[in-house]
């Protein structure tokens, strides 16, 4: 096989989403009636990598599916969207990924994930994709898939130099492994989950750097950590430089969050490739972000390249 280069390379997680709308998010033994139900593509990982293409990244995905209706759908999902799928995995052992999840008024929401087949994406179908993860320039992924795999993945980058993010997302501290921070560059978190690892209380934005700071005196992560604050904006915080920066978020009408958190991440690394600095990649991948959350769906609410140069001539 002849290997192509890619801006981006995500190892990632696949789910089908089955998506809920609701009034309000339901207690614990209480039943409610929806308003309304979706079917979409999710999983943070190729969220990011949907995302990141749209904005003209020339992406390819390692994943591994179910050999079913849900798994052959994401692959023409993926297709659809200009992606790289010849290192994706079929397994007939377990089913594809699938998040039911519920969105109330205000869009915010609820998330069950059920991982199935990501759970078997091996270290061993990592190292087969040694020659893919070399002819990348940024290499992309998250805990949604065996941390052994995501340290495999990070490994690999850093033998070639490539780029590396991690987005500690779900937070795993029950398998917390150094090496997850060893061959990570940049490490992406939100606020719940760095006051989770940091054991830092966030009540003010001088908290972010202080829980940043003492995750990059603890964890040898390259360069700094991203935490995004949802409608607070997103922090930077610099290994080198001891500092910290704060990019305010637009205010805008939240109908539903679901995927904005990734939609930052795939652009984030979209525009580090291209711009190089931190700061712009950080205040466009905000903004692109903050466009995802006002409208319904997870991947069907980023926008393409050619609807933002519309717009905004971007």
């Amino acid at each position: 096989m002849i290997e192509e280069f890619s801006d981006v390379i995500v190892v990632a997680s696949c789910n089908v989403d089955l998506i809920s709308y609701v009034e309000k998010l339901p207690k614990m033994g209480e039943t409610i009636m929806g308003k309304e139900f979706k079917i979409g593509f999710g999983g943070k990982g190729a969220n990011k990598a949907i995302a990141c293409s749209r904005l003209g990244s020339k992406c390819s995905v390692i994943a591994k599916l179910g050999d079913d209706i849900f798994g052959k759908n994401y692959l023409d999902n993926f297709k659809e969207n200009k992606i790289d799928t010849s290192r994706i995995f079929i397994t007939n052992l377990a089913a594809t990924g699938v998040a039911p999840i519920c969105v109330d008024r205000n869009g915010e929401n609820s998330i069950i994930v059920i991982l199935g087949a990501n759970l078997l994406l091996s270290p061993e179908d990592i190292e087969t994709c040694d020659e893919s993860i070399k002819n990348s320039k940024i290499l992309v992924t998250n805990l949604e898939i065996p941390i052994k795999s995501a340290i495999k993945s990070l490994e690999i980058a850093k033998k070639y130099n490539v780029k590396t993010v991690l987005n500690f997302a779900p937070a795993v501290l029950d398998e917390l492994d150094e090496k997850l921070f060893k061959y990570t560059d940049f490490l992406i978190l939100n606020e719940v989950e760095v006051e989770q690892l940091s054991h830092v209380e966030i009540k003010k934005e001088s908290d972010v750097q202080t829980a940043g700071l003492a995750l990059l005196d603890k964890h040898d992560v390259k360069i700094g950590i991203i935490v995004t604050l949802g409608h607070k904006g997103v922090i930077f915080v610099d290994r080198i430089e001891r500092s910290s920066f704060h990019v305010p978020c637009n205010k805008v009408n939240v109908v539903d969050t679901s995927g904005a958190g990734d939609a930052f991440v795939g652009a984030f690394v979209h525009y580090l490739n291209r711009a190089g600095s931190v700061k712009e990649a950080i205040e466009l991948a905000s903004f692109y972000a903050s466009l995802t959350v006002q409208t319904h769906g997870t991947q069907s609410s980023y926008p393409s390249v050619q609807e933002l140069d519309q717009k905004f001539k971007i």
